[in-house]
């Protein structure tokens, strides 16, 4: 396969992941906002989605809250909405160095880095947001109606391995780099 053929592949494969991130992104923000806002949509009376958890609060609680309840919980999951969006932000740049075969210059090991780091960010900041939702909903409907929530579970621990592992590929091409910059000074 020559290095041409090589290129084009690697830039329509990061075409096509910025693209289904950036969709992902905008589909998640919708569906959040549009189910605590509206959460008797019709949609959501459906009988196979009637135990749908969002974010850890189903759904019949949520719409059990007036308006401005709502919205209070709901807005609890803004910052790591927020984190999860910049964490994509720079995977975005990230994959346009790729594209532009910039594999170990400094932005790109640095976007890589602050991809790990921002979506560790997003997803500390679900699971503190998960055990606030919870106590809000306490708050508002009564201790009988709610129950305490522990969430963790084997995709939260393997996010956090992945974010790891990312930072570990990050500083491997960062000593690439640093290898390559000192052998150019002994030519």
């Amino acid at each position: 396969m020559t290095d041409v053929v090589r290129q084009r592949k690697l830039v329509r494969l990061c075409t096509l992941m910025r693209v289904a991130c950036a969709t992902f992104v905008a589909l998640l923000a919708a569906l959040l906002v549009t189910t605590w806002i509206w959460p008797d949509l019709v949609l959501w009376a459906h009988p196979f989605v009637l135990n749908l958890r969002l974010s850890g609060v189903p759904l019949n609680a949520a719409s059990a809250l007036s308006t401005g309840e709502r919205l209070a919980v709901g807005a609890l999951g803004l910052p790591s909405l927020a984190a999860l969006a910049w964490a994509f932000y720079r995977l975005d740049r990230l994959l346009r160095d790729f594209a532009r075969s910039q594999f170990f210059e400094r932005a790109t090991v640095g976007h890589l880095r602050a991809f790990a780091g921002w979506l560790l960010v997003a997803k500390a900041l679900s699971l503190v947001a998960l055990h606030l939702r919870v106590a809000a909903l306490a708050q508002f409907l009564g201790p009988r109606h709610v129950h305490a929530v522990v969430n963790l579970s084997t995709d939260d621990v393997a996010v956090l391995l992945i974010c790891a592992l990312l930072f570990v590929i990050a500083h491997m091409m960062e000593a690439g780099r640093d290898l390559a910059e000192e052998n150019r000074g002994f030519v």
